[in-house]
């Protein structure tokens, strides 16, 4: 399959017109796109459909080809290569797909080759303005959207550089999910050690991770994170409380200025 799926990938555009001059019915549509989405189908007539509908040249043809991306086929290896083509099938079809791809992203939940085809269609700054749209959409309270929402952390850590993507994901610190949390901690880490923190950034940053570490309701994986990483980086917790949690009180204290300082622990 990868050997088929490579080499449908250089010529795919050229094989078009060996399916007809289109357009599709919106039924043949859905029933080509079924085909093209069967996780048990055999991939040579899984690309078979996906080509047909390219071939359309129809939003609702495209629309549908895309669904392809939120199914998972039996082979891994056959999946991975599938949504490789369709990737690069979505960036050669250009303008036309933008529409179809922002409601799938908006949408769906497996979001990596759709927010890859997005970002070579759109380029990087306009890509980052909308994945932190959709970030904003869904914000930290909505645990039903936790993995569209490490999805498009993991494709914005590209863009850590980026003066915009620390301040909108400071609030998802809080988020329900803790795979979103640690990943946001990994980028503000980068970010810091890159100096591409603002004293505003790092400020808000301060106060965020503040309410993480003394929130006794995180869990402590999420909580030492968020602790260890205030020490390391020598941040002030802002707030009233004088304490940390009891949890992670054997190897961290806060001191009388409000930082957190690691506990030299006596050799016995």
């Amino acid at each position: 399959m990868r050997l088929v799926a490579r080499g449908v990938t250089h010529g795919a555009m050229g094989l078009m017109s060996l399916f007809g001059k289109g357009p599709l019915s919106e039924k043949k549509i859905s029933k080509v796109s079924k085909l093209a989405c069967n996780p048990f189908a055999q991939p040579d007539v899984r690309m078979q459909q996906m080509q047909k509908l390219f071939a359309d040249q129809t939003e609702a043809a495209y629309r549908g080809v895309i669904r392809r991306l939120a199914a998972n086929a039996s082979g891994a290896i056959a999946d991975e290569d599938e949504k490789q083509w369709l990737e690069d099938a979505l960036v050669q079809a250009g303008e036309d797909v933008i529409g179809p791809l922002r409601d799938f992203i908006r949408q769906e939940k497996q979001l990596t080759y759709a927010l890859r085809a997005y970002t070579r269609l759109q380029g990087e700054e306009e890509a980052v303005r909308f994945f932190l749209e959709v970030m904003e959409k869904y914000g930290p309270e909505d645990y039903r959207g936790g993995e569209a929402k490490l999805q498009l952390v993991l494709q914005l850590q590209e863009s850590t550089t980026d003066t915009r993507v620390i301040p909108a994901l400071g609030p998802f610190l809080l988020d329900h999910s803790d795979d979103v949390r640690w990943a946001i901690m990994d980028m503000i880490e980068v970010a810091a050690d890159a100096g591409s923190l603002s004293s505003e950034a790092q400020e808000a940053l301060c106060t965020q991770l503040g309410e993480l570490v003394m929130d006794e309701a995180v869990g402590p994986r999420i909580q030492r994170r968020g602790a260890e990483l205030v020490c390391k980086r020598e941040w002030q917790i802002l707030g009233d409380a004088t304490e940390l949690p009891e949890i992670l009180d054997e190897d961290y204290f806060l001191d009388k200025k409000r930082f957190v300082r690691r506990r030299i622990k006596k050799k016995s």
